[in-house]
């Protein structure tokens, strides 16, 4: 019914278990009990085998995990519980025990909701998959997770991340939040994981990307935001310098800011398809000296100067679907690189680089006119003084104000 190996691995997964062979040996190290009809575990059931480092028991039937079931693998480093489609709920002390335990797969079960103190007892715990779930917030589980570094979340119900959500995950490198139903993500979501890697939002409702969205990610190398709902990019990755990977495509850009990349001197690759693109700044990739591969396909884009500009500007890295459908001559059957409009037009330098927007302090409000100088509005009065002292009349006087004050609103439109 199950077989042995040489290492002291027994292999029962398909034998048609509806319960845990007798057989096994107290020194086994690694069981693996996938794919069959086990229904309910108790304490009883892995008493004996205090040697085990590895336990498989995905694909079964499992409905419930009593609590101590797993108290005697104190060893146990890698726990899969995934494909349990009929578990739905996990008792605060399940993995009472599990004081070694370093990987826990979760994925694909039905759980709903998780006791913010099921992974208290875990504290060597460094992977955890709870992806494919029905879990509609993230769970408030994860404060005694000090040594966690990868957290899949993916394929749930999600649709809002607040401010304190993953305060707690501060040691966390990958996180998967692919798949879900985000469109409301609180600034400061992000703030505590300053050893973020990996962050994967693609596949989600996220339309709005505000500047301080991403704030604290200083050491994120690659972000995933395919597949959104997103028009408008404009400072919200100033702040990540490490950033080396972004994925963009699929989405609804139309506009992107002239210093919307400006900062990420570590950005190696670039992707945009899929987007309404029809332009972009000449200088979007210029500052770029990292930059090695930009995807730009099926965008419509506009065939104008601004495209053969943004080439020229972007020499050291590779664009990929920037085509711009002019036709060439008749006797050719290759499409021709953009033509300009005017003659020569295309031949003029790059224009200068616009300022900083990303680096300017304060909200998106126009800042205002300066102050015009003193003199200015100081001048009809003196005028008015002037003329008084002298005893002119009251007609004389009147057309004064008038003149004064005809005067000093041109100088204030001139001026504004």
């Amino acid at each position: 019914m199950c077989k042995c190996t040489p290492e002291e691995t027994i292999l029962c997964n398909r034998a048609g278990l509806k319960t845990l062979p007798g057989e096994i040996a107290p020194s086994t190290i690694s069981l693996n009990l996938s794919n069959n009809y086990l229904r309910i575990l108790n304490t009883n059931t892995f008493r004996n085998l205090t040697f085990l480092h590895s336990l498989w028991l995905d694909g079964n039937n499992l409905t419930f995990l009593t609590p101590g079931t797993f108290h005697a693998l104190s060893r146990l480093q890698e726990l899969h519980l995934s494909r349990n489609s009929r578990l739905t709920y996990l008792h605060a002390n399940t993995f009472r025990g599990l004081l070694n335990l370093i990987s826990l797969d979760l994925s694909h079960c039905n759980i709903f909701e998780i006791h913010p103190l099921l992974f208290s007892h875990l504290p060597s715990l460094e992977s955890l998959d709870l992806a494919s779930n029905n879990m509609r917030y993230v769970p408030q589980a994860f404060r005694n997770l000090s040594s966690l570094t990868r957290l899949s979340l993916e394929g749930n119900h999600i649709e809002a991340i607040g401010r304190d959500s993953l305060k707690d995950l501060e040691t966390l490198y990958d996180l998967n939040l692919r798949k879900n139903r985000i469109w409301i993500i609180q600034n400061g979501a992000f703030a505590k994981l300053l050893r973020l890697g990996t962050l994967n939002l693609g596949h989600n409702f996220i339309t709005d990307l505000p500047n301080q969205l991403f704030e604290g990610l200083i050491q994120l190398k690659t972000m995933h935001l395919e597949a959104n709902r997103i028009t408008a990019v404009d400072c919200t990755f100033r702040q990540l310098h490490n950033l080396r990977n972004l994925y963009l495509n699929n989405n609804q850009i139309s506009s992107i800011s002239d210093s919307a990349f400006l900062h990420l001197n570590q950005l190696h690759f670039l992707h945009l398809s899929k987007n309404n693109l029809s332009s972009l700044p000449a200088r979007l990739f210029s500052e770029l000296t990292e930059l090695r591969y930009v995807l730009l396909s099926h965008n419509p884009w506009r065939c104008d100067c601004s495209v053969l500009r943004l080439r020229r500007s972007t020499r050291r890295a590779l664009i990929e679907g920037l085509d711009c459908a002019v036709p060439g001559p008749a006797n050719t059957t290759a499409p021709e690189g953009p033509r300009p409009g005017p003659p020569g037009g295309c031949a003029a330098p790059l224009p200068p680089a616009s300022p900083d927007k990303c680096g300017l302090a304060g909200t998106s409000a126009a800042p205002r006119a300066p102050a015009p100088p003193r003199q200015l509005i100081l001048l009809p009065l003196a005028c008015h003084t002037w003329l008084s002292d002298r005893g002119w009349g009251t007609a004389a006087a009147i057309l004064v104000v008038l003149v004064k004050w005809r005067l000093l609103t041109c100088v204030l439109e001139v001026w504004l």
